[in-house]
């Protein structure tokens, strides 16, 4: 699965020095590495990497392949069903909604993503017991995705507390926010009212639905 999204190979895109990348992986595929990797642990890529996976899974299960040439990037094989990739955008909604990337919801865009806090490899071996590698990564609007954004902070700390706090949803989340708030009015995207519903969870369906009609 995680070759047919492309994290085993270069992205191919037109720099040099991002698209020759190749992320790493386990050398043997043990019975612990396939427990580790469903949470982050043993393959190591680039935000481009994971922003095409994302993309991959909400556009409706067709691979992404990145490119800076206009026009030259049609979506490719079927790497998730349609419902499978409905059920992705429907989960990633409701972890902005109702779960940990909360301060990641920009008014009336309707983000989805998911937040990752990964401790911090120190140079000389092990991992620093004060710093964490904070991640967000998502799509918007996500009922209809158009965009995807990976936000990733290296030893972020948000001091507003009695104590810091490093997690991805206090550090990572509000700056998706922010660029978000930012970058759609340039885009030409105007914040939309959001779809009549009882709670978060039927709205987030809703907007699911309504992305798979399209």
């Amino acid at each position: 699965m995680l070759a047919r999204l492309g994290l085993f190979e270069g992205t191919g895109v037109e720099l040099i020095e991002a698209g020759a990348a190749v992320p790493r992986e386990p050398e043997k595929w043990r019975d612990i590495r396939l427990m580790t990797v469903s949470y982050g642990h043993g393959v190591v890529g680039t935000p481009l990497h994971l922003a095409a996976a994302y993309a991959s899974l909400v556009n409706g299960g067709l691979r992404v392949r990145p490119t800076l040439l206009s026009g030259a990037g049609a979506p490719g094989e079927r790497v998730v069903s349609e419902a499978t990739s409905r059920e992705i955008r429907r989960m990633l909604r409701l972890t902005v909604t109702e779960g940990t990337g909360s301060k990641a919801e920009a008014p009336g865009y309707f983000v989805g993503g998911k937040t990752g806090t990964a401790d911090k490899v120190l140079p000389t071996g092990g991992y620093a017991e004060d710093a964490v590698i904070s991640t967000f990564a998502g799509a918007f609007p996500i009922h209809d995705p158009e965009y995807v954004l990976v936000v990733t902070l290296d030893g972020p700390e948000d001091r507003s507390h009695r104590r810091p706090l490093r997690g991805a949803g206090w550090t990572a989340a509000p700056v998706m926010r922010a660029a978000v708030e930012r970058i759609a009015p340039v885009l030409g995207m105007r914040p939309m009212a959001p779809p009549a519903g009882p709670s978060a969870s039927a709205a987030a369906a809703a907007f699911a639905e309504v992305g798979a009609a399209r």
